[in-house]
């Protein structure tokens, strides 16, 4: 005879299991094609295009790295794109902070109205502002060049902005107020009381920063011209349109890409659920 707790253990099993399925289906769907690229990276091309291409490497080479970094310029957009991701990411925590700080704890007319208008730019694509963008940048001689790719982006972004205000919200005003009470100006209050305090969610800005100015294409695309200046995700689709049909190459070029953002998830990910826990709890 069932009783009333051993159905409610079924049904309790049933749910843990088909969200355990669930969880481990969609976590196939992402990793799957991860897989296959590390699989394909270290192997001859002649492996990829035939029936076995799923296959684990059965002539395992680096042939295909030696290649992208002997014969191409892969080593330039590798540099390339550290300096722009650098730069991009020293700017924009900073400029989104001391924009964050304004929004949450600085009073002046139309504060409200202005913070909203400008969160209200997340509902822009970026593909409207490109064309008036390139136009801005060839109008100052800057195409094909590293402003083209940094000046952009490198003032803030509004979700950055959004991030940080609400996290600052959090922060109790009597420690902002005791700080101005005793004579410290706003850029002292912002160095020496907002910054540590904050220290969470200027490393999750900073990884999304990282993120953004390592994985930019579509921009870069547009704005440059030259290999010596070209970023990565450049160079790599650079690699599939002159290379044709050699994915041996393309797929060694996007592993070498994906290892430093892996690397960087695997040492903060704990920054990252952190800060997202404190800024959901915000005002």
């Amino acid at each position: 005879m069932k009783t009333p707790s051993s159905d409610a253990r079924r049904k309790g099993y049933a749910r843990k299991t088909t969200y355990v399925l669930t969880l481990l289906l969609i976590a196939a769907v992402f990793l799957v094609p991860y897989v296959f690229a590390v699989m394909a990276a270290f192997k001859p091309l002649g492996e990829i295009q035939s029936a076995h291409a799923w296959d684990l490497p059965r002539h395992f080479t680096l042939d295909n790295f030696r290649t992208i970094f002997t014969q191409y310029s892969f080593g330039t957009y590798l540099l390339n794109t550290a300096v722009v991701t650098v730069i991009l990411t020293v700017g924009q925590v900073a400029f989104s902070l001391m924009g964050a700080y304004a929004f949450a704890r600085l009073n002046f007319p139309g504060r409200d109205a202005l913070f909203w208008g400008y969160l209200a730019m997340l509902m822009v694509p970026n593909v409207v502002t490109i064309i008036p963008l390139y136009v801005m940048m060839s109008k100052a001689g800057l195409i094909d060049t590293y402003w083209a790719m940094i000046l952009p982006y490198v003032f803030g972004t509004p979700y950055a902005i959004f991030l940080m205000r609400q996290y600052l919200l959090s922060i109790p005003g009597e420690v902002i107020e005791a700080a101005r009470l005793d004579g410290c100006s706003e850029m002292t209050i912002l160095r020496r009381v907002i910054v540590p305090m904050s220290r969470p969610v200027i490393v999750t800005a900073t990884i999304i920063a990282v993120i953004f100015g390592w994985n930019n294409f579509l921009w870069p695309l547009i704005a440059t011209d030259s290999e010596t200046i070209q970023p990565l995700t450049v160079g790599i689709a650079n690699f599939n349109s002159s290379f044709s049909q050699q994915w041996n190459l393309v797929l060694a070029a996007s592993l070498v890409a994906l290892i430093p953002m892996v690397i960087m998830f695997a040492i903060f990910q704990k920054h990252i659920v952190n800060s997202v826990n404190l800024t959901g709890a915000s005002r």
